[in-house]
């Protein structure tokens, strides 16, 4: 992903940050029936390192599988909470049967 993400980061001329981590191991998704155990799993599990670099910005949010969008909301959950102005969220793939 960190490759796709840099490519994309050249293609449209915009800055890029590794700067959002794990601050916990979480479980993968996939193992999980249904999407409260998958909240449950990612919540709280991320941080942003430098956050007054987001604060008023418009976000490109990548990753690489959507499923029950847990792991997308809580990552935007915390941009949000740390000033982002606009978050948008780029999936390269979606999982068949997850739960929305």
């Amino acid at each position: 992903m960190k490759n796709f993400a840099e490519k994309i980061s050249y293609a449209l001329k915009v800055p890029i940050s590794h700067k959002l981590v794990k601050q916990h191991e979480t479980q993968p998704q996939k193992v999980f029936q249904n999407g409260y155990l998958k909240r449950e799993n990612v919540s709280g599990a991320f941080n942003y390192t430098k956050p007054d670099e987001i604060y008023n910005k418009n976000i490109l949010l990548v990753d690489d599988i959507f499923d029950s969008g847990a792991t997308i909301k809580e990552t935007g959950k915390l941009l949000t909470n740390f000033g982002a102005k606009l978050i948008v969220p780029l999936v390269i793939a979606r999982t068949v049967g997850g739960d929305i």
